[in-house]
Order: C-alpha cells, then sequence, then structure tokens
C-alpha cells in the first residue's frame, strides 16, 4: 500500500490533470455545474476555473480506505467491476461530487 501510495503522491499533478482536465484540444479550461432545489424549483450554478477545480479535488491526503479504494484529496479510485465478467470490469473510475465546487 505504501508504493501504491507513493507512486500516486509522485504523480499526483499529472493525474489530477488528466482525470479532471484532460489532454489536447479538447482538454477543459472550465467546469460548469449545476444543482437543483426541488423543495424550491431552483436551479443554480457555478463556473469554476479548471486550475481551481483541479486543487479543489486533487488537493488534500492521498490513502488507501478501509474498503481498498485510493483517496485523492477529494477524488475516489476504485476498480470499475460489475460489468458481468468482461474486460471492462479491470478498469479504473475516479469519482467526485461535483456539487463540492459549490463548498470551495
Amino acid at each position: 500500500r505504501d508504493d501504491l501510495v507513493d507512486f500516486f503522491k509522485k504523480y499526483r499533478i499529472k493525474i489530477v490533470a488528466d482525470i479532471i482536465k484532460g489532454e489536447g484540444k479538447f482538454s477543459a479550461d472550465w467546469m460548469l455545474v449545476t444543482k437543483y432545489n426541488k423543495s424550491k424549483n431552483e436551479t443554480t450554478w457555478t463556473l469554476k476555473d479548471i486550475n481551481y477545480t483541479m486543487n479543489v479535488f486533487g488537493g488534500g491526503e492521498i490513502m488507501v480506505t478501509s474498503r481498498g479504494s485510493l483517496r485523492i484529496g477529494r477524488m475516489t479510485m476504485q476498480r470499475k467491476g460489475g460489468d458481468a465478467g468482461r474486460k471492462t470490469a479491470s478498469m479504473l473510475q475516479f469519482k467526485i461530487s461535483p456539487c463540492d465546487l459549490f463548498k470551495y
């Protein structure tokens, strides 16, 4: 586990940029998040610069959770699974809570 955490610490910036921003001519410059409040029948939105967004989600501790997922700041990485044995079940998925951009 220590080697895994050390690897992600070493390459954190590259990994976070690849996940959040992407690469090449289609890389993102901004992140837009909308949130619907059902009780008020109201939609709010926030638009953040992609570098700010990468700091929000990628900043913080890198650790392995008790369930075996890897956390990079506010992002969680886990094995995809659930694909009835297809090769895609071995892929990784990265999860974020986009509404965190409203808090920070």
